[in-house]
């Protein structure tokens, strides 16, 4: 069972926290009923700590008054201990559920009112969505179960791998409901409780949720302005001995950076002569902004390694479309098409058609995707290094975020003050693998154009609120 997270782990609070004032009545109580659900969930169990009132005020943007009383009312209730010198705990005697993650994913859907910079997903043009509808005409004549997918569909893709360099067979790919569902299915599949796995850090919060629900325990690389660093993933991989790795070498979300071709060829050769099972996430492979083609993939260097390449529609088109894939080394091919058999028996059949339609034109949904996304990207940036000038970022080549560091370490804080003003905010700390500063966010350029000025005016109000008035003393 892993370990219940620190008091002062202000990302696992920040996310656990999440919404609290979306319950009705005074704020203590609003902070006492979402306290109170998440014990009687299982997202804080017997024993574990709480933060303590100052450092829980100083979060949440409340008075030291406020989340005292919150928690005086959860011990009357028996749902909490308090002991001079020791700390508040979750009672022993507390309503017990089985045990629950809190997730990093941000979930559940923002009000009409709210700007959501926590996910980012790509705006369907009425031309994009007429495509849909054309395609959708012939999405319904084929009724047989394919577990696998559907066969034209799987050779188209295994064409698209090998026209890139990479040898690949219809045999190779399997169809999943989505990049998430490809992470899952491998991270399931191939991990223990207790297994070693090693990722990118910061990385992917979708992939960290899926590891650490699979039992493993998570080390992290740290990613440079250059990506990981070849040797920091050797001597890491020898010391831990990890059963999965999870690289996205193109584009890294968050951080948007690319991975140099001497540094794949370094890693793929590693992960080939010691046959660690490595997840690839090509998903943000084709969001670049240039002419210029992103390096090899990984796998391309070697391509018999035991290297999962797994991509999905999600970013380049639709996330509505919930259809992915993974390329699959011979090594893994069984146990893999075996579990994504058992889930569903295959992937949504009119989904496919639709994805196969639209894949025969690739190279126009990434010409339509970068001429949507490259003037929202630098409308963002100005805006941003306009009305928030002690904000630092670096303008990406590709991706879909801006990676910004704060000036102080209260990013988890500022995300709750923000939520007041109608912005649903990610902490970046809370994409870690390891601890990181608490000092970053992630913002999205994926937003409609029309809203970015007024997300902009939103951000820099709460932070010349939040920087002038002290989140301890705003009630």
């Amino acid at each position: 069972m892993p370990m219940p997270p620190s008091p002062t782990d202000a990302p696992h609070w920040a996310a656990l926290l999440r919404g609290w004032r979306d319950h009705p009545g005074p704020l203590h109580t609003r902070l006492h009923t979402h306290l109170q659900h998440a014990i009687e969930r299982g997202e804080i169990t017997p024993g574990q700590r709480l933060p303590a009132e100052r450092a829980l005020a100083t979060l949440l943007g409340i008075s030291r008054a406020t989340a005292v009383t919150a928690l005086d009312d959860l011990t009357a209730s028996g749902h909490l201990t308090r002991h001079v010198g020791r700390g508040t705990h979750v009672a022993p005697t507390a309503p017990r559920a089985q045990p629950l993650l809190t997730l990093r994913t941000p979930i559940g859907t923002a009000h009409p009112s709210e700007i959501d910079l926590t996910i980012a997903v790509p705006l369907l043009t009425d031309a994009q969505r007429a495509r849909l509808r054309d395609a959708a005409q012939h999405a319904h004549y084929d009724s047989p179960y394919h577990p696998h997918g559907l066969p034209d569909l799987r050779d188209l893709i295994a064409q698209q791998y090998t026209h890139a360099g990479l040898p690949t067979t219809p045999e190779q790919i399997l169809i999943t409901s989505g990049a998430q569902q490809a992470i899952s299915l491998t991270a399931t599949t191939l991990l223990r409780r207790g297994d070693h796995a090693l990722l990118e850090t910061p990385t992917y919060f979708g992939a960290i949720d899926v590891f650490r629900a699979a039992g493993a325990t998570l080390t992290g690389v740290p990613v440079t302005p250059h990506g990981v660093n070849p040797d920091t993933f050797t001597t890491l991989a020898r010391t831990h001995h990890p059963r999965l790795a999870f690289l996205t070498p193109t584009h890294q979300n968050p951080t948007s950076t690319t991975l140099p071709t001497h540094a794949r060829a370094r890693l793929a050769a590693f992960i080939h002569d010691t046959h660690l099972p490595t997840i690839e996430d090509d998903t943000l492979t084709d969001l670049g902004f240039t002419d210029q083609p992103p390096p090899p993939r990984l796998s391309t260097h070697a391509p018999h390694a035991p290297i999962i390449n797994v991509g999905s529609l999600s970013k380049l088109y639709w996330a509505g479309l919930r259809i992915g894939w993974m390329r699959l080394p011979p090594t893994l091919a069984a146990p893999l098409t075996q579990a994504k058999t058992l889930t569903d028996f295959g992937s949504s059949q009119p989904a496919q058609h639709l994805a196969q339609h639209l894949l025969q034109d690739l190279p126009t949904l990434i010409s339509e995707r970068r001429a949507a996304i490259t003037p929202a990207r630098d409308h963002l940036a100005h805006l941003i290094r306009t009305h928030l000038p002690d904000w630092t970022f670096t303008t990406p080549p590709g991706g879909q975020f801006l990676w910004i560091t704060l000036p102080t370490p209260t990013a988890s804080a500022y995300t709750h003050h923000a939520a007041r003003h109608g912005l649903r905010l990610y902490p970046g700390a809370s994409m870690g693998v390891t601890p990181l500063p608490d000092q970053y966010l992630r913002i999205p350029f994926t937003l409609h154009p029309d809203h970015i000025p007024e997300a902009v005016t939103r951000l820099a109000r709460a932070w010349a609120e939040f920087t002038s008035r002290g989140s301890e003393r705003l009630a």
